[in-house]
């Protein structure tokens, strides 16, 4: 049921429009239900904090004449309202005004004057009370040059021209109608006396007063040499205006060096402040985040040198201006790395909770992970491109095909633990000869089912465990993690101080990279990321080994990785694990023969390296990937019908068997 709470008669672009502000509320207890009346006759000249509730208030627009212009919206969510503000203009002299009948009115020089008690009026219903007395103002005449201006003053005295200034309401609003970009747009909205005008403005603003959750100050960290040293122009033309319209202070730090960020975090005081904004690359972020991770384990002593230890997590929220060079964080929590959209909805307050995971070696912690640990090819790529820093984000090409015409394999040892949700996510290849090709499976799960208890194993069952497994498989690897997810909503329980044998999976083989992923990796070059599939606060991450191959598999993975990420598990190369903890360990005889570490675009060292997952401990700004129908938009079933690449040769005889 909808309440309207305030009405008024208004015009946009010379046509006129009802616009109502609304309450959508099915509580029959409410008091706003005694409201709900016909829109086009009730009318209220003040409105009451108690009848106003962010979530479910907006604004309408209904045009009262047939004709109706498609640039005003039908309604506008009191959320996604940005600023309001009250300006003078000049009258467009093909412009009428109308009154109730729709008939034209004459323009008199007579403004309203406030009385006395309208100023002590109370704050909470900002009511507008207008005096009796009206009394004859000198009106207002427009600057030109000298001799317009002496014509002009003759047109007037001979009554030929009315200079009467108009007041009018210019509201800014995040437009959502694309799902995913989001932009800024504007409407002037003009009333027939000052009085409505004054109504309208306060009102407004008195529902905006109502939105809590949006930041009042920001602090922001700006990079000028991440990516391709954009991000100064950036902040400083496409962001910083959105801030100052949203009435947004922002404190500006640039930083010279590395870890600048991070340190001022720890030591400075952040008490004023609603939030932290990075505007840079993923770098960028990582020090925010590391810098506030462990400020508030500090404050609340905890030893964060312990590998079990269970993080805190921050009151203060992070936002993402995206200016780098991949933007995988950007990418996986809005669905693109779009400055302005990351900027809209810092102001508008949207909240993203998300997984962190630590990671220690045999001496103790040594990183956050956010996005990615990769040990192996892409550590190696870091460690060279940080040699070739003098290229830019050329040096990531670069390095990539040298260390891909190396192909370079690490003998590693891998242990790997599952939580008890996680059974039904874990995918891996399919190299069994016992099991059908079709179907994913656990390696070694035959040799976990086989020491499980004898008695679900019963031949009288319908279907076996594997069989289960499998289903369960099939079901949940097609779920994107998009806004409101229902996968990282569900609470997982399980004891952090013990390790059940049955969730732990050993593994010892070489690799040419070992990848942990805690967001998809999406970026420029790769639409689904290396890992479409994980979600971001479910508190788990994907763990992505690829064995030891000639070039032409492993290209196989990359060209996949680059076009489809949601098929990697077809290649036989490839093991897909969804993980609570992992545990690293190079076996190399020589030091020089170890591969490189990065977490996070970051070179890490460590001869055993522990991953662990923390489940929604940094809050951020960020509403996740709003693409409500993106399996329709994208299925895969429609990804493995299509015309396969070369590389693949075995499924492109498949297909055309079946196109057969």
């Amino acid at each position: 049921m909808s309440s309207t709470i305030y009405s008024t008669k208004c015009y946009i672009k010379n046509n006129p429009y009802q616009l109502s502000i609304r309450v959508d509320s099915d509580d029959a207890n409410s008091t706003n239900n005694s409201l709900t009346t016909d829109v086009l006759e009730v009318k209220f000249t003040d409105i009451s904090l108690d009848n106003i509730i962010p979530s479910i208030t907006r604004l309408c627009f209904e045009p009262i004449n047939e004709k109706k212009d498609t640039i005003v919206p039908e309604e506008i969510s009191l959320n996604h309202l940005l600023s309001v503000q009250q300006l003078t203009k000049a009258p467009n002299k093909n412009k009428r005004n109308f009154n109730d009948n729709n008939e034209p009115i004459d323009r008199n020089i007579m403004v309203t004057t406030m009385n006395e008690p309208s100023k002590q009026a109370s704050c909470a219903t900002l009511n507008t009370l207008a005096s009796e007395n009206t009394i004859q103002q000198t009106p207002k005449i427009r600057r030109l040059g000298s001799r317009r201006r002496f014509f002009f003053n003759q047109s007037y005295i001979d009554g030929e021209t009315d200079p009467i200034y108009k007041t009018v309401i210019k509201i800014r609003y995040v437009d959502v109608s694309n799902l995913v970009r989001w932009s800024v747009k504007k409407l002037e909205i003009e009333v027939e006396t000052e009085d409505i005008t004054n109504e309208l403005y306060f009102n407004l603003n008195l529902c905006l007063s109502t939105l809590e959750q949006r930041p009042h100050k920001l602090l922001a960290f700006v990079n000028p040499f991440g990516g391709k040293g954009k991000a100064k122009v950036v902040f400083e033309k496409s962001v910083l205006p959105i801030f100052n319209a949203a009435n947004i202070a922002v404190t500006t730090i640039h930083t010279e060096r590395a870890n600048q960020a991070k340190e001022y975090i720890m030591s400075e005081d952040l008490n004023d402040y609603d939030g932290i904004v990075c505007v840079g690359g993923d770098g960028m972020f990582a020090e925010l985040c590391h810098g506030l991770l462990l400020r508030t384990s500090l404050e609340a002593n905890v030893d964060i040198d312990d590998p079990e230890v269970n993080i805190i997590r921050p009151n203060l929220k992070i936002g993402i201006i995206p200016a780098g060079s991949t933007d995988a964080v950007a990418f996986g929590t809005t669905g693109l790395n779009d400055p302005v959209t990351s900027a809209l909805q810092i102001i508008v307050g949207e909240t993203l909770s998300i997984d962190i995971a630590t990671v220690h070696n045999e001496k103790g912690f040594v990183s956050f992970m956010a996005v990615m640990l990769a040990y192996g090819f892409f550590g190696d790529i870091i460690q060279q491109s940080d040699k070739w820093r003098f290229l830019g984000p050329l040096r990531y090409d670069l390095a990539g095909f040298f260390q891909f015409i190396r192909n370079r394999s690490y003998n590693s040892e891998v242990t790997i633990t599952l939580s008890d949700a996680d059974l039904s996510r874990t995918t891996t290849t399919k190299n069994h000869s016992d099991v059908d090709s079709e179907s994913p499976v656990l390696p070694d799960f035959h040799h976990l089912l086989n020491n499980a208890d004898p008695k679900t194993n019963n031949t009288n069952q319908k279907e076996t465990p594997l069989k289960i497994l499998e289903n369960k498989i099939l079901e949940a690897k097609t779920r994107f993690c998009r806004k409101n997810c229902e996968t990282c909503a569900i609470v997982h329980t399980h004891d952090t101080t013990s390790i059940d044998p049955l969730s732990t999976i050993k593994l010892e083989g070489r690799y040419t990279t070992i990848n942990c992923l805690n967001m998809p990796g999406r970026c420029a070059k790769s639409k689904f990321g290396m890992s479409p599939y994980v979600h971001l606060g479910d508190g788990t991450f994907d763990l992505i080994l690829v064995k030891r191959s000639w070039r032409t598999g492993f290209l196989r993975f990359l060209w996949q990785v680059a076009k489809d990420g949601r098929l990697i598990n077809d290649l036989p190369n490839v093991e897909h694990y969804c993980a609570r903890e992992v545990f690293i360990r190079p076996k190399c005889e020589h030091r020089k023969a170890l591969g490189n570490l990065s977490c996070d675009g970051e070179l890490i060292s460590g001869d055993e390296i522990k991953i662990r997952i923390h489940r929604q401990v940094l809050n951020i700004f960020a509403s996740g990937i709003q693409f409500d129908k993106i399996e329709e938009n994208n299925p895969i079933e429609n990804s493995k019908k299509r015309k396969c690449c070369p590389l693949f040769p075995k499924r492109r005889r498949e297909h055309q068997q079946e196109a057969t």
